[in-house]
Order: structure tokens, then C-alpha cells, then sequence
């Protein structure tokens, strides 16, 4: 072949080199996550990891046999799924320079190969005639490239499927020492907690301590012990030891957290005191391969999680002589039953009230735990959703409290609906007792869900007042709606005396005064406030007919909240106006909202909630919305509503790991003050007061269909396997 002939000839061999690299690398990714994730499920479970390296081989062989159609594939598939990949890294991690380095060699790249093929596309066909009928010199190198494409990737996954499970779960050791007398992870924390007080106590009294055979594990050991103290950290020490049996390590710990202890510590406060322990997975050959994979999204979740999990620690507290399992700082929630809920319903509601003022008996947003603060101004919002829960709680539990509390909190939420020419019958949206000073802003949505509490007021307590009162604000948002049937979103007095008014749409306060609205119509008649939800309803389902169920609005992009407040208010509409196609929006966009909850549950601090819900709010809503059209799938007769009440258990035990229990709590000053609240994230630990009122309004409702019993338990690795990694 001479110089010409090879020029134009290494060109499909670079591209496919580039393909068989791509590949096989997809191919590696594929058996390394299948040894991570489904082993709580059958091997069909992780199929679906395969499918990138399945393309790539299959857009190789194309590109063989075709290479222009095959190159101009590869160009499309290569640069769409590369810039997908791009963009959901700048919506998680952040699109940084070195971001987009490493992921274009597995992305990019091969939109240049398929630029390669192209060109031999182009010139194969003149390589060929001026070779003549030599079919030698075409089949060889032709069917060269068919085994290469094949052979390397194949090779790549049967080393990988042998290697990784190897160098992932070493063997454990044999029954002589104490790993085979360890029943599972919850065992193996409580054994471990238990012998770290013992040292404790054991050190302050000038004791020595036995070593318990069921830890006599020998390994390479890294962890770390923090003593919490009264919501302090009072002591905190490390160890790291090699071909070491366990209790050593965890004795040199202990006493050395107690000997760096800020204050010296007396068996009054150690007895106050809880032990955080913290192990280290030793790093291995995967640790740097993981820096990659933690930029791939998974099929499941909206943020990018790591296939390896050496980043991570192993921890769990003390508590009553047990140790929970926690994952960043979070103690996780592996089983729920019915019990645990009744436990949270009596704890959220006493929340409740203490979130109360109790000069004024209006509600306060928010409470900041580090700082046991629940802020400086009542919310009217708050207070009507709050004393709207209380009241379904009143149903469920019948609180005396609850029916004693009516008359001063119904009269906080009268005294916030203005009198004002300007802005008569909206209710100001909060007010701040040390001034008297009512806030004039006026969202829509504040105007809203005051009417929904006003209209349980009144039908429990046939009071007159209360249903006047719901009438003016739904009198007051029959003139905040656009044209387009879209609400303003807020009326606000701005500089100067002027009012400014919110022009962006939100579907959550859409969705708010559509519901107010056909509720209001529902024990009026008046039609006027049927002809505004009318034309909301009518905004609503064009929008779902033109985009879909998954939408967002000026304020968020596409999200389950929105969707869902879509979802809900059209059922109320649909009360007062029963077409089947308003009841067929209902059906598609609940179940699409379904299918948009992660199934996968091999990572308990996510699993449970949404995709692109990012706090126990906007979860708690979709559980609560969940329990609506549970029940509505019921009263319409529909198949698969047994699937509403699966999404709600999740939601449900995902929600109460993210509420302040006394296991939870030791990191606070005032823990007690805490209990029942549910923290906005796992990051952010300020409770909100929605978020409970939301996840309480879940529980109440569903109670009653429940039995005693676990509804769902989620499996933890074998200790065996962590064992396994934690020793090294």
C-alpha cells in the first residue's frame, strides 16, 4: 500500500480505535455499577447498565459495515448525548473546565470518530477500485476490524467481572475470628457503641476492659470517635492501626477522644454523653477511577451518585445502648410501621404548638434549631395551614386542645384580611407582634389557603364570620386574574405608594386559587368564582395538552411540585365540573407523577422522595397529594391504586428519617424542643413548618387503611460485605 493508499486508510482505523476505547470503557462502567447496585434484587435488576456499552458496540459494527451512514450516526448520537451529559452536570455538579476534560474523551469524542468515519467513508470506495478484484486484501483487513470491535470490549468485561468483585469484596476471613458471630449491620453497631462506653467508663475509673470475641476481627483499620455532649462536641479522637483486631483500634480511639476532650469529662457527664463512631474505608484501585463516575448521571435520580463508595463513611450513634446507622450526619430510617407514625403524628402535633404564639395564637414559619429561634413575625399562610392540619389531626385523634385553640387562632386570621380600598378581602401575607405591623404584601396563594381553612372553619362551626370571610377573598382574587386566565402572582405596595404586581406565572399559587376557588363555589353557588377557576382549568389543561404532565413555571423549571399542584386543583375543579376529560388529565398526570418517584432503594437517604424535589415540602405535598388521589382512584373504580399508596409508604419513611426524633438530636442544645419537626434537608436542618403540616396531613389520612405491621423495610448491605471493606 503506498503512502496515499495508507493515509486515507488510518483514518478508519482511528475512529475505530476511538469506538473500541469508548466502548469499552461503557463496558467496564456497566460490570462495575452491576457489582454496586441491585444486589438486593434479581440479576435482571441491572440489565439496564449495560445498555450504553450495547449501543456503543452496535454504532461500531455500523460504522463497519457503513461508515458514512455509521459516521453520521455517531455524530448525532455522540453530540446530543454529549451535550445531555453536559447539561445535567451545570444542573448538579457545575460545568467547570475540568469537568468537560473529563467526560470528553467518554462523550465528545465521539462525534470526532464519526468525522473519522466520514472521511473513510469517503475514500474506501476509491481505495477499493484502484486495488482491483483482490477480495484477499478486502476480506482481511475488513473482517480484522469486525474481531477487534468484538473481541476487546468482550476481553474488557470478562476482566472486569472477575477483577472487581475480587478486589471489592475480599474474603472475610475465617469462623475463628469474630466475623461469623455477627448476625448483621445493627448487631455489629450496637457491639461496637456498647464496647466504646465500656472503655469509656472503664478509662475514667482506672479500669482495664475486656475485649468481646464477636469484634475480635483483624484488618487494616481507620475511625474515629466523637463524643457529643448536651448538643457539644466535648472530645474527639482517631486511630488507625494494620493487622489489628478491632477492640484495639476502638479502645486507642475512645480514650484518646476523652483525653483531647476540651473540658474533662466525669461519669455524671459520660453518662449524658453519646458516642459518634466513624470508620474509613481504605482506598483502593477504584478510589481514583470513581473521580469519572461520579459525573455520570444515574438512570434514577436527577443528581450524579458515585458507583463507588470509599468516598463515604461508615458511622452511626449511640443511643440507648444501640448503634443507628447514619449517613452524612443522618440517621437512617430502614423500616416503617404504623406505630412509628402514630409516634410522629403525636410529636408533629405538639410541634404545632409550640410553633405558636402565644400572645397572639398566630404561627410562625420556621424554626432555627442550632439557635432556638422561631423567628420574628407570624405568617398568615402558616397559621391557616397549620390550624387546617390541627383540624384534621382534631378528626383523626380528637385533641380537646385542637377545638380550644379555634376560636383565638380564627380570630388571628380574620384580623389579617385588609380592610384597605386598594387590596379588600386579600390577606396580608405576615405580621410582626413587637410593632404591630402588618407586611403589605399579598400573594394570592396567602389569600387561598386561608379560604380552604375558613371553609372547614365553617362547616364544623356553621359561624357565619368564617364563610363572609372566605367570600371577600375569593371576591379579592376574581381581580388578580390576567387575561389569559394566569393569576397575578402577588399585589405588593411598593416605593413611593405605588402597588406592583407579580406578572411571573406560578403554578403553585395558580393551583392554590384554583382549589380555593372550586371549593368556595362548592358552598357558595356564586358563579363568579366558578368563571375564574374555569379559566385556570382551562390554562391548566391546554399546558398539559401542549407539554405534558412534568411542567414548571416562571419560578422553576419542570418539577413534581408544580405538576402536582396541577394534578390537585383540577380535581377540585373536577368536583364542581365533572367532565371526562378533566378527570382523564387527572388519571395521566397522578400516574405520570408515580413513575417519576425513584424505585430504587439501595440508597436510604434518598430513597422515597422525588425526582427534582429537593426538600421534606415539597415531598410532604406529594405525599399528601398522593393520599388525594389514592382516594380518588378509589371512588373512581380505577385499576392500580394500590400503586398511589406504595409512592406514599416511601414518601412517608423518607420523610420521618428527615424528622428530629431523640435519635437524632445530638448534635442540638435544646433537643427536646425540636422533636417532631421536620428539617428542611438533610443539609439544611431549620425546620419548616409546611413540611410538616404536609407530611401530617399524609399521615392522618392514611392511617385508617393500615394495619400493625412492617409496610416496608429497606435492606441494608451484609455485614459481611462491609466487614469486608471496612478491614481492608
Amino acid at each position: 500500500m503506498n503512502h496515499w493508499k495508507f493515509k486515507h486508510w488510518v483514518a478508519g482505523y482511528i475512529a475505530l480505535a476511538v469506538m473500541v476505547l469508548v466502548t469499552s470503557f461503557w463496558t467496564f462502567w456497566a460490570v462495575r455499577a452491576m457489582s454496586y447496585q441491585g444486589w438486593w434484587e434479581g440479576w435482571y435488576f441491572r440489565l439496564p447498565y449495560l445498555a450504553p456499552g450495547i449501543v456503543g458496540l452496535g454504532l461500531t459494527l455500523i460504522m463497519i459495515a457503513r461508515p458514512r451512514a455509521g459516521g453520521l450516526l455517531i455524530i448525532v448520537i455522540g453530540g446530543a448525548f454529549t451535550a445531555w451529559w453536559w447539561w445535567q452536570i451545570s444542573i448538579t455538579a457545575g460545568l467547570t473546565l475540568s469537568n468537560v476534560l473529563t467526560t470528553l474523551p467518554f462523550s465528545g469524542l465521539l462525534v470526532v470518530a464519526g468525522a473519522l468515519s466520514l472521511v473513510d467513508g469517503h475514500y474506501r470506495p476509491r481505495l477499493r477500485s484502484e486495488e482491483g478484484p483482490v477480495p484477499s486484501k478486502e476480506w482481511l483487513p475488513r473482517k480484522l476490524r469486525y474481531v477487534l470491535a468484538i473481541a476487546l470490549p468482550l476481553l474488557v468485561a470478562i476482566i472486569a467481572s472477575i477483577l472487581i468483585p475480587l478486589t471489592l469484596f475480599p474474603q472475610t476471613g475465617n469462623q475463628q475470628d469474630g466475623t461469623g458471630l455477627i448476625r448483621d449491620g445493627d448487631h455489629f453497631r450496637s457491639l461496637c457503641v456498647q464496647f466504646v462506653r465500656t472503655v469509656a467508663e472503664n478509662h475514667l475509673g482506672g479500669q482495664s476492659t475486656q475485649y468481646p470475641a464477636e469484634l475480635e476481627i483483624e484488618g487494616n483499620w481507620e475511625l474515629d470517635i466523637t463524643i457529643y455532649h448536651q448538643g457539644e462536641v466535648k472530645g474527639a479522637g482517631g486511630s488507625k492501626a494494620k493487622d489489628e483486631i478491632l477492640p484495639l483500634t476502638l479502645e486507642e480511639a475512645t480514650v484518646n477522644a476523652l483525653e483531647e476532650a476540651h473540658q474533662k469529662l466525669s461519669q455524671e457527664d459520660l453518662e449524658e454523653a453519646r458516642f459518634l463512631i466513624t470508620f474509613s474505608y481504605p482506598p483502593h484501585f477504584f478510589t481514583q477511577v470513581d473521580n469519572l463516575f461520579q459525573l455520570i448521571p444515574r438512570f434514577e435520580y436527577y443528581y450524579s451518585h458515585s458507583f463507588c463508595l470509599d468516598d463515604r463513611s461508615f458511622s452511626f450513634i449511640e443511643y440507648e445502648g444501640e448503634g443507628k446507622e447514619l449517613v452524612e450526619g443522618l440517621v437512617i430510617i430502614r423500616s416503617l410501621d404504623k406505630q412509628l407514625m402514630l409516634e410522629k403524628i403525636e410529636q408533629g402535633k405538639e410541634f404545632l404548638f409550640r410553633a405558636m404564639d402565644e400572645d397572639e395564637h398566630g404561627f410562625y414559619k420556621r424554626y432555627d434549631t442550632e439557635d432556638d429561634y422561631f423567628g420574628s413575625r407570624l405568617h398568615t399562610v402558616y397559621t391557616a395551614s397549620i390550624v387546617y392540619t390541627l383540624l384534621k389531626i382534631y378528626d383523626f385523634d380528637h385533641d380537646e386542645r385542637i377545638l380550644a385553640g379555634i376560636p383565638g387562632w380564627a380570630d388571628f386570621l380574620l384580623s389579617m384580611q385588609s380592610n384597605d380600598e386598594e387590596t379588600y378581602g386579600a390577606f396580608h401575607y405576615s405580621y410582626y407582634p413587637p410593632s404591630g405591623t402588618k407586611e403589605k404584601s399579598f400573594p394570592v396563594g396567602t389569600t387561598a389557603l386561608s379560604i380552604f381553612t375558613l371553609l372547614d372553619l365553617y362547616e364544623r362551626t356553621d359561624d357565619s364570620r368564617y364563610l363572609e370571610s372566605a367570600k371577600l377573598g375569593g371576591d379579592w382574587l376574581t381581580t388578580m386574574q390576567r387575561p389569559d386566565g394566569v393569576m397575578y402572582a402577588y399585589k405588593n405596595e411598593a416605593s413611593g405608594g405605588e402597588w406592583a404586581y407579580g406578572e411571573n406565572e406560578s403554578l403553585l399559587y395558580n393551583g392554590q386559587v384554583l382549589s380555593a376557588l372550586s371549593r368556595l363555589y362548592i358552598t357558595s353557588g356564586e358563579t363568579r368564582y366558578y368563571d375564574v377557576a374555569e379559566r385556570i382549568a382551562q390554562h391548566f389543561s391546554a399546558r398539559v395538552e401542549k407539554e405534558g404532565c412534568f411542567l414548571g413555571d416562571d419560578y422553576r423549571w419542570a418539577n413534581p411540585i408544580s405538576s402536582a399542584w396541577v394534578a390537585m386543583s383540577l380535581l377540585d375543579f373536577y368536583r364542581i365540573n365533572q367532565e371526562d376529560y378533566y378527570k382523564d388529565i387527572i388519571l395521566k398526570c397522578s400516574a405520570e407523577l408515580l413513575e417519576r418517584q425513584p424505585k430504587n432503594i439501595s440508597n436510604p437517604l434518598y430513597s422515597g422522595s422525588w425526582y427534582r424535589a429537593y426538600s421534606t415540602s415539597g415531598n410532604g405535598w406529594l405525599a399528601e397529594v398522593m393520599m388525594t388521589m389514592y382516594r380518588f382512584c378509589q371512588e373512581q373504580n380505577t385499576d392500580g391504586c394500590d400503586k398511589y399508596e406504595e409512592a406514599i409508604i416511601r414518601a412517608i419513611r423518607w420523610i420521618i428519617q428527615n424528622t428530629y426524633s431523640e435519635e437524632n438530636t445530638f448534635f442540638l442544645r435544646e433537643p427536646e424542643k425540636a422533636i417532631g419537626g421536620i428539617f428542611w434537608n438533610y443539609e439544611d436542618r431549620y425546620v419548616r413548618t409546611d413540611s410538616l403540616c404536609h407530611a401530617l396531613n399524609a399521615y392522618a389520612g392514611m392511617m385508617g387503611d393500615w394495619e400493625d405491621g412492617t409496610l416496608l423495610s429497606l435492606p441494608e448491605q451484609p455485614i459481611g460485605v462491609i466487614l469486608s471493606r471496612l478491614r481492608g
